[in-house]
């Protein structure tokens, strides 16, 4: 097979010279290039890696493989050692000055001067593939991808580019030997392997050595041996075919038989080092251009995480590959093209690590009514991670816990705001490698606040009221209310109950005695009748259905309406009422929410005015004040008991004055894998005032105004340990701060509505609402919200 050597434009101000010469290729040598240019340059000092440099220019496949995002985050290669097993590497030449350990070998000339020859027929291959992995970045012709990894020299080829099984196992078996050494580049192809010198690439896997080699080319559909071989090494060898950004370049070997362990990347017109002169370059194609680029990204990512496996670092390789030819694994492309982008990125479900029951707690000075997240601070460690095999590098003595539930109350938003060390928690993805990330970012509220949206939210129910029963000493009645979009009641009942509708169908069934006695059980829908702490007078409905605060509505009795609700009051006078509620919530599909709740409350009523008086408990399984379960904030359990007062004045004929407040104390029981421990005693409290009327234009509307504040924690503390490093050893470093739950503001809320019923099937519906340091943040600009809508049944 012949080649020839071409002049190429002048890239980035780099003077070149035409060379033309012509010779044999040599098939059973080394993967060589098609094509070549020779550059030659001047050198000034190292630099940094620089995309606006000629450097960079002068090699698109360097933005091909997207690693600009490494280089920008600091990520180089430090500390990791790739043994290259070539024709020798030219130490003394200015991108290779400095990148070369000492100790590499001459297996060709048995001695321990592994140089690339100057007369060699490749001009310097071994040089070449160095420059590709550790180039330096001097503005001096071109820079590799992780300058700061270090390349070994093992000289496994002549100058002929000849080489042998027998000298490729010696240099394997040299590069394992060495234990800096993490990567082993094999630079050949077409070389045949005994069964003694496959066993000493199997034996540097097993010794935690990853084994790279290019695919060959010759454009057949296998690759060429050694890489035709790597199935049986399992997922820690890779075979490293070219691409030219859309699809398998023309000369490079396919992946039949080893498609999950072949990769590729771009392979053409690469500029590299050469050896002619310590200033030589050239431009070659070929997958053994491609095989460093893939050794590189191995360097890039085991430097960022020590403690993976070979395995681990190849399965990352694959994972983030991009796909070419088609979707998913394929006998033309194997996994698809190098991403270092993606590599380097979180891979799967994040997790923070937290502390289990073995680490040993330091003492810390408390600072329970801070509320601005000052609070005493300490360092405390965990022990370090496993590197076996096996081992995911995970957090050390610590277990780990998912970031995808984060949901929080009030309490769990005024932790967020006090506690700045949470912008920057150290979170780890399913290797276990280190990443930052302000949880804020990963946080949902479960209850935003009162909002015109809410309205238009309760206006996609639709509620069908129907009497069962009604005779003179006993009336049943139903309400059912099901979202719009799921039809009406008259589904097949097994379709309605199905997982997938059960959250927006409820029914409340309610019955009433002459004796005094009513009761009501409810699904998915609360009796309001019982519940509300305003209620209306016979016949009629509560004051305060068309608030969207909760201040009105007893804020510790549960966060979701998902569930089972049961009611009974005993009414012996007209004045006096008793009663007793009890709820057992769930939501699954948005929340995981999880509570039982019971109270028992009393009333007394005059003719204008009335008085209510409430006592309850909540007990919320893995949830905190409306917190989701699960996730980094959260919780086992925790037990509210609140006291409500609340009552009602009729001003005059369609108008009256309500009030009510809640007062909550809560106690926290920690979980173990969380971020939170040692909760102080939680007290939280909400207040409304507002004035409600009707029949202010015709018979048929109502109106109010009404000034609240949503449950707010005013008291109460809970200690932080915040991950936010991990060491060589990995160990994790936590910063543990004793948090306020006090929020830094009060918000406050005004709502107005006015609704009017237009005729028997249409209503017109207008809400505003305002708020005021909205979630309890001092610093959050006020919010205003308004809609009119018009309700038509048919």
């Amino acid at each position: 097979m012949l080649f020839s050597r071409f002049f190429v434009a002048d890239p980035a101000g780099i003077s070149s010279h035409q060379l033309v010469m012509n010779f044999s290729f040599n098939r059973a040598a080394l993967a060589m290039l098609v094509t070549v240019s020779v550059l030659v340059a001047t050198s000034r000092a190292d630099a940094a890696p620089d995309i606006s440099s000629s450097e960079y220019s002068l090699n698109t496949y360097l933005e091909g493989i997207r690693v600009a995002p490494a280089w920008e985050a600091g990520l180089l290669g430090s500390g990791v050692v790739v043994a290259d097993l070539d024709t020798g590497i030219l130490s003394t030449h200015v991108d290779i000055l400095g990148t070369v350990v000492e100790g590499g070998y001459d297996f060709v000339n048995d001695d321990d001067e592994p140089h690339d020859d100057d007369d060699s027929v490749t001009d310097g291959h071994g040089t070449a593939s160095a420059g590709v992995i550790v180039g330096n970045w001097n503005a001096t012709g071109i820079g590799g991808i992780a300058p700061s990894a270090r390349v070994l020299p093992i000289k496994i080829a002549d100058m002929n580019a000849q080489t042998t099984g027998s000298l490729m196992a010696a240099g394997v078996n040299f590069a394992n030997s060495r234990p800096d050494v993490k990567i082993i580049l094999i630079e050949a192809v077409d070389t045949p392997l005994s069964a003694a010198d496959f066993a000493s690439l199997q034996v540097a896997v097993a010794n935690g050595k990853m084994i790279i080699a290019p695919a060959g080319n010759s454009a057949t559909a296998t690759p060429a041996s050694p890489g035709s071989l790597f199935s049986l090494l399992g997922d820690a060898a890779l075979v490293v075919g070219s691409h030219n950004g859309f699809e398998r370049s023309i000369f490079s070997n396919g992946a039949l038989g080893v498609a999950d362990n072949y990769i590729t990347a771009p392979g053409e017109s690469v500029t590299v080092a050469g050896n002619r002169a310590d200033d030589f370059y050239y431009r070659v194609s070929g997958t053994s251009m491609a095989a460093p680029q893939v050794a590189a990204a191995a360097a890039l990512i085991w430097a960022y995480a020590p403690h993976l496996t070979n395995h681990e670092v190849a399965q990352i390789l694959k994972e983030t590959a991009t796909d070419l030819h088609t979707s998913g694994v394929d006998d033309e492309t194997g996994v698809g093209a190098l991403n270092i982008e993606a590599a380097l990125s979180p891979i799967g479900a994040i997790e923070v690590p937290t502390e289990d029951d073995t680490d040993d707690d330091e003492n810390i000075d408390e600072d329970t009514e801070s509320n601005d997240g000052s609070g005493s601070e300490s360092e405390q460690e965990e022990g370090g991670s496993n590197n076996n095999e096996n081992s995911s590098g995970g957090s050390g003595s610590g277990a780990g816990v998912a970031l995808a539930a984060l949901v929080v109350g009030g309490a769990g938003y005024a932790l967020l705001q006090n506690n700045h060390d949470l912008e920057n928690t150290l979170v780890l993805d399913k290797y276990g490698r280190t990443y930052e990330l302000d949880l804020k970012t990963r946080v949902t509220i479960r209850d935003p606040g009162v909002s015109a949206g809410s309205v238009l939210k309760g206006l996609d129910n639709k509620t069908v009221d129907e009497t069962l029963i009604k005779r003179s000493d006993f009336r049943l009645s139903a309400r059912y209310v099901t979202s719009r979009t799921h039809g009406t009641w008259d589904n097949k009942v097994e379709n309605i109950f199905d997982d997938l509708h059960s959250e927006s169908i409820g029914m409340v069934i309610t019955g009433a005695q002459v004796n005094g006695y009513r009761y009501a059980l409810g699904y998915n829908s609360r009796p309001d009748e019982f519940y509300s702490l305003i209620p209306a007078k016979p016949g009629k409905t509560p004051y305060t259905l068309s608030f969207q605060s909760d201040a009105f509505d007893g804020p510790l009795q549960g966060y979701t309406s998902e569930g089972l609700h049961g009611a009974l009051s005993y009414a012996p006078t007209s004045h006096w009422q008793t009663g007793l509620s009890f709820a057992s919530l769930e939501n699954d599909h948005n929340y995981g929410l999880e509570s039982q709740s019971a109270a028992v409350h009393g009333s007394y009523r005059q003719e204008r005015w009335g008085i209510n008086l409430r006592l309850a408990l909540l007990e919320e399984d893995g949830n905190l004040l409306g917190g989701a379960s699960d996730g980094a904030l959260s919780v086992d359990a925790a037990d509210s008991l609140s006291a409500s007062l609340s009552g009602y004045l009729e001003l005059g004929t369609g108008w009256a004055l309500l009030a009510s407040y809640t007062e909550g104390l809560t106690d926290v029981d920690d979980r173990q894998n969380s971020l939170l421990h040692d909760f102080t005693r939680l007290h939280s409290n909400a207040w409304g005032i507002g004035l409600v009327g009707r029949n202010l234009l015709n018979t048929e509307d109502a109106y109010g105004i009404a000034w609240a504040q949503p449950l707010r924690t005013r008291a109460g503390s809970v200690e932080v340990s915040v991950p936010f490093a991990r060491d060589t050893g990995g160990k994790i470093h936590r910063k543990v701060r004793r948090t306020s739950l006090v929020p830094s503001g009060s918000e406050s809320s005004l709502e107005l509505f006015y609704q009017v019923k237009l005729n028997r099937k249409t209503r017109l519906l207008t809400y505003l609402a305002y708020r005021t340091e909205p979630l309890h943040d001092f610093s959050a600009p006020s919010e205003m919200s308004f809609m009119t809508a018009l309700e038509a049944s048919f």
